[in-house]
């Protein structure tokens, strides 16, 4: 098949950019051929052989025009060629296909209105140009495309927004790549990794991914820290990230008396030398149709903590290596389940069930599912 995918951005920064970087490659492999259309690319892969790039506009001084560059040039410029299949990957399209990877944008935007209720903030939510951008594309998208969410919860809560017409919304799970997130990386990586963050070889590490610090729950986190048993004097926390609030988490860390215990760190480009140097991962989201870190620590072996708001809970929650708390508020459950999984006597028994699980999830699996659909969308077309 001749396939484009579209985004904002091809690299591997974020999920959807290592799940675009995975897919492209999986495609390229499977004999299909792939045009990029993004505003940016990683200079990493401006040579790479498994697809072509077409440059899109993206650049603005505000969201709300880049997205609007994006969503006008990606309609302009992919149209002029005649592709088996077109994917979006963002707020591109849609045509064709669209990948919802953050879920149910509708269901986002009225947990944050929740939470901004009766003030300043709320108002603003209320007055979006660039929320009511992002919810036209979302509702043009369910009457009109073949959508792709990665979870059965995301599945729901389309549903929920927008009744038989998200009837037809489909789940394929993402997967991981199983070689570059692998338990032979605390061999390699954890030495150096550990020196050059400062961090001493017998100290207990936590780590925390995630570029929304409120929706993935890092408030949660610190105050599970204060909860936990007098066992951990090593403790140490690492919070992997970009987040506009970093100075407001950095000061809550400070009252909490976590001073010493939390160290901030920007996007990574190398998160498998992360997993490398941790202990465990914990990510009690609020809202997360299917947090990829949850099968990456995984795969390197880690035990994670995670919410079931995770929509990963649907591959990953039968593991022993897992525990999943009810309620993404509860600090308390929140460290009792960093306890049971940092029991140094159980550590290799749940490192081997960590990868075990998932085994189960790799991207070859997900990259079958997605070239099936896309043969279905050129069978339709005729």
């Amino acid at each position: 098949m001749k396939l484009a995918l579209v985004h904002r951005k091809f690299g591997l920064d974020g999920g959807t950019e290592r799940f675009m970087e995975g897919l492209t490659r999986g495609l390229h492999e499977r004999g299909h051929s792939v045009e990029i259309y993004c505003a940016d690319v990683d200079p990493r892969f401006r040579r790479t052989r498994v697809a072509s790039f077409r440059t899109l506009l993206g650049k603005g001084p505000s969201a709300l025009l880049r997205a609007l560059l994006l969503f006008v040039s990606a309609a302009i410029l992919v149209r002029r060629t005649r592709y088996d299949a077109v994917l979006h990957l963002g707020r591109t399209g849609p045509h064709d296909v669209y990948r919802a990877g953050g879920g149910c944008h509708r269901t986002w935007y009225e947990l944050v209105r929740a939470r901004a209720a009766g003030g300043l903030r709320a108002l603003g939510l209320a007055l979006s140009l660039r929320h009511r951008f992002l919810l036209w594309h979302e509702r043009r998208a369910v009457t009109t495309s073949t959508v792709v969410v990665p979870s059965e919860r995301a599945r729901r809560d389309m549903i929920a927004a927008y009744g038989e017409a998200a009837e037809g919304v489909r789940v394929i799970h993402n997967g991981t790549d199983l070689d570059r997130f692998h338990p032979k990386g605390r061999s390699l990586f954890f030495q150096d990794t550990r020196t050059k963050l400062g961090l001493r070889p017998e100290e207990l590490v936590l780590l925390f991914v995630g570029s929304d610090f409120w929706r993935k729950g890092l408030d949660s986190v610190l105050r599970a820290m204060t909860k936990l048993s007098s066992g951990h004097e090593d403790l140490r926390l690492l919070v992997v990230g970009d987040d506009r609030r970093r100075d407001e988490f950095a000061a809550q860390a400070e009252a909490l008396g976590l001073r010493g215990m939390v160290t901030f760190l920007p996007s990574h480009d190398a998160p498998e030398k992360l997993y490398a140097a941790s202990d465990l991962v914990v990510l009690p989201t609020r809202h997360d149709p299917f947090a990829n870190v949850s099968l990456e620590a995984l795969a390197c072996g880690l035990p994670v903590v995670t919410s079931a708001v995770n929509g990963a809970v649907e591959v990953i929650e039968d593991c022993e290596a897992v525990r999943v708390v009810a309620d993404p508020e509860d600090a308390d459950a929140i460290a009792a389940g960093i306890d049971a999984l940092l029991d140094p006597a159980r550590a290799p028994e749940l490192r081997a069930a960590a990868r075990a699980t998932a085994e189960r999830s790799g991207e070859g699996r997900a990259v079958a599912q997605w070239e099936s659909l896309l043969a279905d969308v050129e069978r339709a077309r005729g």
